[in-house]
């Protein structure tokens, strides 16, 4: 397997030519996303684009896989309101993608995590899916809504949120504090183009 993924432009995927298609997959980075690891599990090249909707329109553009969350959600920021999610991202795509595979898998160990000096988070970036876990950890704490976990974790380092829900591992390296610990699962779809020969099939 690549341990260094390809990084699709945030603006629009580039066509890609894999040589075996079967072998290839895009999906939500960046490196370290919890679709990243997953995609790593299953294939030998894995495609990180800036959102899910970007990941599939690579694998629209190559011929290529696309592993999507079920629980994905987007959110815009300030305000918080849903701008994207699977089952939209499901029926746009209608007639363009076929789904091929559905699995449960465990996610990376995740957590509630803050500075060493913080006890009580008074901001928390999260990713929307994991809104859930904010009410239960993080209760009353200003939101800040950001694509993918590792961005979460970018912002307290950055300054702009006292915690985050983030993946352990990534956390720990970056120097946090781990407040609360969780281990949940995520249900993963995989589409690949229809009408797309994939040599093999």
């Amino acid at each position: 397997m690549n341990p260094h993924p390809h990084h699709l432009n945030a603006t629009g995927p580039r066509p890609l030519t894999p040589t075996d298609p079967h072998r290839v997959v895009a999906t939500l980075g960046p490196e370290g996303t919890d679709a990243h690891c997953e995609a790593l599990r299953h294939f030998g090249d894995v495609l990180l684009a800036a959102s899910f909707e970007l990941a599939v329109q690579a694998a629209l553009a190559g011929g290529c896989h696309a592993m999507v969350a079920a629980g994905f959600v987007e959110r815009r920021s300030p305000g918080g309101e849903v701008s994207d999610l699977w089952v939209d991202l499901h029926f746009r795509h209608l007639g363009k993608l076929e789904l091929v595979g559905l699995w449960e898998a465990p996610t990376k160990p995740m957590c509630l995590a803050v500075p060493p000096a913080v006890q009580a988070p008074r901001t928390v970036a999260l990713h929307p899916a994991t809104a859930v876990f904010a009410d239960r950890y993080a209760r009353g704490a200003d939101r800040h809504y950001v694509d993918a976990k590792p961005l979460a974790v970018r912002q307290v380092l950055d300054g702009r949120a006292e915690g985050c829900i983030g993946s352990v591992d990534v956390v720990r390296q970056a120097g946090l504090a781990v407040l609360h610990e969780f281990r949940p699962t995520m249900v993963w779809c995989l589409y690949r183009p229809v009408n797309y020969p994939i040599q093999g099939d």
